[in-house]
């Protein structure tokens, strides 16, 4: 990884989910090309959403967990 991509890594993993979440659907959008996809918010879907981010602080990346740290 350049030093450039470990800097924008670092500050990307330093802003709010919320902010964080946007970033991702730009990113992935940029790569998937074609239109972006429209994603209606259920209660059920925005319980799992709330369900996903409970303990996001001590969550770990894959390689964390592939290292078993």
């Amino acid at each position: 990884m350049s030093a450039a991509l470990a800097r924008i890594e670092q500050e990307a993993l330093a802003l709010p989910a919320e902010e964080r979440v946007q970033l991702a659907d730009r990113l992935w959008e940029s790569v998937q090309g074609g239109t972006p996809t429209e994603l209606v918010m259920t209660p059920e879907l925005e319980r799992m959403l709330d369900e996903g981010l409970e303990g996001l602080e001590e969550s770990k990346s894959t390689d964390q967990i592939r290292r078993g740290s």
